[in-house]
């Protein structure tokens, strides 16, 4: 695997992924207001869920890396 495919990889697994985590730990606004979607998360704790997708496709990739080498 060159270096570009596995960036390009990792870059693919980690889209996935973050549509995985994306719903986790979502609770919708108590308070609605006009004009606002209630089904809006009160607090979507965007940065905890990059970080998890981060290591999640850390994780993926190297097992994928790792099934590569031995094989190829």
């Amino acid at each position: 695997m060159s270096v570009s495919n596995g960036i390009v990889l990792y870059l693919i697994i980690w889209w996935l992924s973050l549509f995985l985590f994306l719903p986790l730990g979502i609770t919708s606004s108590k308070n609605v207001k006009k004009g606002n979607d209630p089904g809006a998360p009160e607090e979507p704790k965007i940065k905890k869920k990059f970080f998890m997708t981060t290591l999640f496709s850390l994780l993926i990739w190297l097992i994928i890396y790792l099934i590569s080498k031995v094989i190829g």
